[in-house]
């Protein structure tokens, strides 16, 4: 254990099936890197070999310890647009989005990757919702060109190519102190 906690929140779209890569990257780095995927990402995790990772899924039970340390920096990758809505709105019904919208009011430096489609991209909720975690301290980086502070849809039937050329590092170089 390095002392560095990353939570790395994962949803579910094709770059969570790159979630082990993000994994390995991080702890090349030296972070302590612990996986939160959403429910939606979980069928995208279960290929992969994840017996060297932690993995926290669920609400902890009443009177159950905290299962995790706080973290000292957030990465989310993939970001979909259910997410992106909730955790802007303040929606923490879900482990993942009470981690999320923890660590925003914490002001724990985070990164997020979006990553919908032109239709989910096109509901006005997802221009509203970048801007207020964009005023929140969220970095928005592009799941295409690693480009921060903008980020352009994914184009329908493009997301598994989106997701082979996705670098971990455009992510993780901005959440190092």
């Amino acid at each position: 254990m390095t002392g560095r906690t990353l939570y790395l929140v994962t949803c579910g779209a094709p770059l969570a099936a790159r979630a082990v890569d993000g994994i390995h990257e991080a702890r090349d780095r030296g972070w302590d890197p612990i996986l939160i995927p959403t429910d939606a990402a979980i069928p995208w995790l279960e290929p992969l070999d994840l017996s060297d990772v932690e993995v926290i899924t669920g609400n902890r039970l009443p009177g159950e310890p905290k299962r995790v340390p706080p973290p000292d920096a957030v990465v989310v990758a993939p970001m979909t647009f259910n997410t992106l809505t909730a955790w802007a709105n303040g929606t923490a019904n879900t482990f993942p989005l009470t981690t999320l919208c923890a660590a925003l009011g914490a002001r724990v430096p985070t990164v997020a990757v979006p990553f919908a489609k032109h239709d989910l991209a096109g509901h006005p909720a997802w221009l509203a919702s970048l801007a207020v975690l964009r005023c929140a301290g969220v970095t928005i980086v592009d799941p295409s060109t690693g480009a921060v502070g903008s980020v352009d849809p994914i184009e329908s039937g493009s997301g598994e190519d989106v997701a082979a050329g996705y670098h971990w590092p455009w992510a993780l170089d901005l959440v190092e102190p």
